[in-house]
């Protein structure tokens, strides 16, 4: 599956230079999603301590890729949330994802592709039973 979606050609696409763990990745994702969000909310997300999720959080603050700003009606709660640069380095990795998807989809037939398709919601289903 991994060798079928990955990216071909040359050079890496112009977000991986930001060189960002899967977890700051995660957490951005999360922030982008749902802003905004207080850091015990991120934390028990993630399935991590408040300062994990906090460190986490500061390493993607020193990427300008999120900011954290205190609550307007409570001053004690800081909520994070996403700079533009983090909101533009979202889309530009889901764009890119997109395209993999595409690409990789094109080489199937219009019949092989109603059979990817069914397979993928059977997935879905029975994963979402285990999950109840």
């Amino acid at each position: 599956m991994a060798r079928a979606f990955h990216a071909p050609g040359p050079g890496r696409p112009g977000w991986m230079a930001q060189d960002l763990t899967l977890a700051q990745v995660r957490t951005l994702f999360l922030i982008a999603h749902k802003a905004p969000l207080p850091m015990g909310r991120i934390a028990e997300i993630l399935g991590v301590s408040v300062a994990s999720a906090s460190g986490i959080v500061e390493r993607l603050e020193r990427h300008d890729l999120v900011m954290r700003e205190h609550r307007t009606d409570d001053r004690r709660v800081v909520e994070c949330v996403p700079s533009d640069a983090g909101r533009s380095l979202i889309d530009e990795m889901s764009g890119h994802r997109d395209q993999m998807a595409r690409r990789a989809l094109a080489v199937l037939a219009p019949d092989e592709l109603a059979e990817f398709h069914r397979l993928i919601c059977l997935i879905a289903d029975r994963s979402a039973g285990e999950a109840e």
